[in-house]
């Protein structure tokens, strides 16, 4: 889906050890990162307690004004991601749903 959709061959992993949630000057700085020539459109943020709610609204923005998909997961998102594999259940859900929810709030 993201090779298809967000024209995106590679991922751009961003880990923020901070003791309070990322803002939206992290997305900006990890949106930098990303290059659609590159093939590099897509960017996960991992950090202790996750994304701000100034840090969902940047990231709406740089994906409905540039089309760069960053997502933010929680040191718990990944956890969860983790013990699903390990239950062999299907982790990628958790992903999908998350870029869904995202897709579906984009304000104009």
């Amino acid at each position: 889906m993201i090779r298809e959709r967000f024209q995106s061959q590679y991922v751009v992993f961003e880990c923020k050890n901070y003791s309070s949630f990322i803002r939206q000057a992290e997305i900006y700085s990890t949106e930098k990162y990303l290059y659609q020539r590159a093939l590099r459109g897509f960017a996960v943020i991992i950090s202790p307690k996750g994304p701000h709610k100034s840090a969902l609204m940047a990231a709406r923005g740089a994906l409905r004004e540039h089309g760069k998909l960053i997502l933010s997961l929680s040191v718990e998102d990944i956890c969860q991601l983790l013990q699903l594999k390990d239950a062999e259940q299907d982790y990628n859900g958790l992903l999908f749903d998350k870029i869904d929810e995202m897709l579906m709030k984009i304000e104009r």
